[in-house]
């Protein structure tokens, strides 16, 4: 367990804590990202499995897809697979560096959590008494003799009808349970997706999660009316996750091979964002800082500003800042000002620019609020 969860965990217990639930549903996180993609010019592309990443003279140049369509980059790849998966789009070539040899065996080679399985449930709540339960989250030990790491022995479950009532029907309610990340994988890659074998393994591994359910709703068989199983082998084919790895299980204290500069002073037990290969860099659970939504997000962020000018960090956070009174916070105010003339002749990261911008103190930075109010003056003539 890291510092930070351990930080998260101390928090949790605060008074004023609370649960940060999307109004909506999960997927509002993915929708609301989408939006901020296009905002700025992005395009999201579904169905567009990446087969490889290309490597022209040690930078990364784009990705090609499953399909065979080639995506170019125009300043960089970003790969927020884990590291297992990343690696096994770069395959090795005669004549690559040592150094990107050596990072694709250090990577692919990380100790991992076993996989996970998960239960969605759509259940009446018609008479359902759920005073009892003073949160919508919970967290269910067999024996706390046994290990954490044991899939059979520790799981939780979720109920976020019970803070939002639009993620279902009136009169229902949804919960979600899902087992430590220890589930062995060896037992599922023997089965086939369909079979009568793999349905029947299914239920045997998932009995454990009704159990949990079952100490805040003894009846919840009875009530239910929807039922998904996702088994390690979902957890990959959809995540995309090797094995389908819960992610990495790097022991806290101690530094991760590819951790960066810091990682040789400081216990850091993620691998760095940057790789070996120019024009490459990697975010998401398995970088620094962490594993969770809140650090995934974070590593985004870091990618993000790794190739950009430092006077567009800065702008977004004072427009941020802006938004909303709790946003106050993030108004860079005089330190901005300060760190602005430290840092700007190193950002974006060196060997992030390309051509274009292989002269002066970085990228010049963009006012993308000008350029989002042309666009529609444009759009609208």
């Amino acid at each position: 367990m890291t510092a930070h969860i351990l930080y998260i965990l101390e928090r949790f217990f605060e008074e004023s804590a609370a649960f940060s639930v999307p109004i909506g549903g999960t997927s509002q996180l993915g929708e609301t990202l989408q939006r901020g993609l296009e905002k700025f010019g992005g395009k999201l592309q579904l169905n567009a499995h990446v087969d490889e990443i290309l490597i022209e003279d040690n930078r990364a140049v784009g990705v090609r897809l499953k399909n065979g369509n080639v995506v170019k980059a125009r300043k960089a790849v970003v790969s927020n697979a884990t590291p297992f998966d990343t690696v096994k789009l770069m395959p090795q070539k005669e004549g690559e560096s040592k150094k990107l040899t050596k990072w694709r065996d250090d990577l692919g080679t990380l100790p991992r959590h076993g996989a996970i399985s998960h239960l969605f449930l759509g259940v009446d709540a018609t008479g359902l008494d759920l005073s009892h339960l003073e949160d919508p989250a919970h967290l269910i030990v067999q024996d706390w003799n046994r290990s954490m790491q044991d899939s059979q022995n520790l799981c939780s479950f979720f109920i976020p009808s019970l803070l939002d009532k639009s993620v279902c029907p009136e009169g229902k309610h949804v919960i979600h349970v899902y087992s430590s990340g220890g589930e062995p994988y060896e037992p599922w890659e023997k089965l086939t997706p369909g079979s009568e074998e793999y349905e029947e393994y299914k239920k045997e591994r998932v009995e454990i999660l009704f159990q949990a359910v079952e100490k805040a709703i003894p009846d919840i068989r009875d009530r239910l009316e929807f039922t998904i199983i996702g088994s390690p082998l979902a957890h990959e084919a959809f995540l995309r996750r090797d094995r389908g790895t819960y992610g990495m299980a790097w022991a806290a204290g101690s530094s991760a091979p590819q951790a960066g500069i810091l990682g040789s002073v400081l216990p850091f037990p993620f691998p760095n964002l940057k790789t070996p290969v120019d024009g490459l860099l990697r975010c998401g659970d398995s970088c620094f800082p962490g594993i969770g939504t809140p650090s995934a997000a974070a590593s985004g962020a870091i990618a993000a500003n790794t190739m950009t000018h430092v006077d567009n960090h800065l702008k977004l956070l004072e427009e941020a800042s802006k938004k909303d009174p709790i946003y106050k916070f993030l108004d860079p105010g005089f330190m901005g000002q300060v760190y602005r003339p430290l840092v700007q002749g190193f950002t974006p990261s060196a060997e992030l620019r390309t051509e274009r911008f292989a002269t002066g103190a970085g990228v010049a930075p963009v006012d993308y609020t000008q350029k989002n109010a042309e666009r529609d003056a444009a759009a609208s003539s």
